[in-house]
């Protein structure tokens, strides 16, 4: 007991153990980042071995990286869940065909990842997009998308 007492005393003066958490940032290894420390993007495995996550195509998982990236947790505890956009410009340089960008955000709302939260649409404004968690429903009978979670289009 008093020997691990010990190790621990002599890490804390040396700084290798956390002491003070709150202080540290997540620290990246080699092949994940070009910095030690940083923001990263979360997703986790019950969500990529999902029967929802299996059907969409390599492209439309990274269109979900792309906003899932943009998702920030604030120091107030609150967060922009129900605030994610991804304007014309950004969507075309990273599409180039803005039918395939359109088509493969329309996949992501109805496999349940995310949702409409404000149509652009009738302003010429920005989607406001948020994540959704109905994607743990998909192939069940309780699996249901409604049409306020659903791009307007065009008939």
């Amino acid at each position: 007991m008093y020997i691990f007492y010990y190790i621990f005393i002599l890490n804390s003066i040396r700084g290798d153990v956390m002491a003070n958490r709150r202080n540290k940032s997540p620290t990246h290894l080699a092949f994940e980042s070009n910095r030690e420390s940083g923001k990263f993007t979360k997703v986790c495995n019950d969500m990529m071995n999902s029967v929802a996550w299996k059907q969409l195509n390599l492209r439309q998982q990274g269109l979900y990286l792309i906003l899932k990236s943009k998702f920030t947790i604030y120091r107030d505890k609150t967060n922009n869940a129900d605030n994610i956009s991804l304007p014309k410009a950004e969507a075309q340089t990273i599409y180039g065909d803005l039918r395939t960008f359109r088509n493969d955000i329309d996949t992501l709302i109805e496999l349940g990842f995310i949702k409409l939260v404000q149509s652009g649409w009738n302003t010429r404004t920005v989607n406001i997009y948020g994540f959704s968690s109905k994607w743990k429903l998909y192939g069940t009978s309780d699996f249901k998308i409604s049409l306020t979670d659903k791009r307007n289009r065009k008939a």
